[in-house]
């Protein structure tokens, strides 16, 4: 079986990071999402628009533009979760990037939303944890509106180990989550 478009994109950092987490399931599941423009769409119809079968970046599936790692439980967890630590037996979001690029776009939400959907979908706790650098205030400002608090901040002498101090914040999903219907959205 020939390799999706779409897997060719990936970096080889990200190919072989989905290699080494793959054994995990069910217990974890990583997230990667693609981007095409919507200005894309219209030229698929160009007769002069290059093959549908493109396996680079920018082709069908458009490019890799974010990522995102859910942990369900113990099992799943990451070996060595930052400080403050999370609960193990909670799900939890990690490594959650957006390419730096397409920032500002509601992509890093949308991606958010989808870690929540498929904490909900997989029957897991719905208490979900995930850090934030402090230093961060993109972010802290998209998961506060997300609606996660701060439950614990690391110690200032994680300074001394020359780490970026993190908030460790949660969230409880309501009972009956409004899951997406769909997995695309036009950002644009």
């Amino acid at each position: 079986m020939a390799a999706s478009p779409a897997l060719v994109s990936l970096t080889p950092a990200v190919s072989r990071y989905l290699h080494d987490r793959r054994g995990l399931a069910p217990h974890a599941a990583v997230l990667v999402g693609f981007y095409r423009p919507a200005d894309a769409d219209a030229g698929a119809d160009n007769a002069n628009a290059a093959p549908e079968d493109d396996e680079g970046e920018g082709g069908d599936e458009g490019e890799m533009a974010c990522t995102a790692e859910v942990s369900f439980d113990a099992v799943g967890a990451p070996g060595a979760p930052p400080t403050p630590t999370p609960p193990l037996n909670f799900p939890y979001i990690c490594n959650m990037t957006v390419k730096t690029p397409l920032r500002r776009r509601g992509i890093g939400k949308q991606l958010l939303k989808a870690c929540e959907d498929l904490v909900f979908k997989m029957n897991a706790k719905r208490r979900v944890y995930l850090h934030c650098r402090i230093i961060d205030q993109v972010p802290f400002n998209m998961y506060t509106k997300a609606g996660y608090s701060i439950v614990q901040t690391d110690s200032i002498l994680v300074w001394l180990s020359l780490q970026k101090r993190k908030y460790l914040m949660s969230k409880e999903l309501p009972q009956a989550s409004v899951v997406s219907e769909t997995s695309t959205k036009n950002f644009e």
